[in-house]
C-alpha cells in the first residue's frame, strides 16, 4: 500500500511498478483512509518533517493504528537545530514517538543536509554504480558522530508498536 498526496506521484509509482500486490492511494493528507487490516511494516521518507507539535503527534498516533501488535516503523526524515529551520529537532521527534506509544528502537544519521558530494551527484557528476558504496560508507560514517546537527540531517528512526 502506497499512500500520497498528489495525483503524479501516483502516476510516477503506477508507471515504475515492479510488484503486482501494491495498491496506491490518493491521500488528502489530513484524513487517514480505512483498511480492513493492520501492517507489518509502515515506510515513510520525508512526511513528518513538515510537522510539528500537536500535528506530528497527531499524525503518529493516527499511523500507529493500522500498524499491527509488534510492528515497525521506518523513518528516514529530516532533523533540524537550527532556530530559523521549520523542522523538528531530535527531541521534538523521540518526544512524540513517545507520547504517540511508539518504542523507538534505535535512530541515528545517515546524511548531512549541506555535504559538497550530493551537489556533484544532483548535476550528474558522479555515476550511478557509485550511489550505493557512497550511501554504505556514508551511514558508517555518520553513524558514529555525535548528534550536533550544523544545519539539518537526513536520520532514521526505527520504531515499534509494543
Amino acid at each position: 500500500m502506497g499512500l500520497e498526496v498528489t495525483p503524479e506521484m501516483i502516476d510516477s509509482a503506477e508507471k515504475n511498478r515492479t510488484a503486482r500486490n501494491v495498491e496506491f492511494v490518493l491521500y488528502d493528507g489530513v484524513h487517514f483512509p480505512v483498511f480492513s487490516y493492520p501492517f507489518d511494516l509502515i515506510l515513510s521518507v520525508g512526511v513528518l518533517q513538515i510537522m510539528k507539535g500537536e500535528v506530528l503527534k497527531s499524525t503518529l498516533s493516527s499511523l500507529g493504528r493500522y500498524l499491527r501488535k509488534d510492528g515497525m516503523f521506518y523513518f528516514i526524515e529530516q532533523v533540524s537545530d537550527s532556530p530559523k529551520g521549520d523542522r523538528p529537532c531530535l527531541k521534538e521527534y523521540l518526544d512524540a514517538f513517545g507520547s504517540s506509544g511508539m518504542e523507538c528502537l534505535q535512530h541515528f544519521p545517515i546524511r548531512k543536509g549541506r555535504w559538497w558530494l550530493l551537489y556533484l551527484i544532483r548535476y550528474g557528476l558522479v555515476p550511478h554504480k557509485w550511489f550505493s558504496h557512497i550511501a554504505s560508507w556514508e551511514i558508517k560514517k555518520n553513524r558514529k558522530k555525535e548528534n550536533y546537527i550544523s544545519y539539518y540531517k537526513d536520520y532514521l528512526f526505527l520504531l515499534k508498536k509494543p
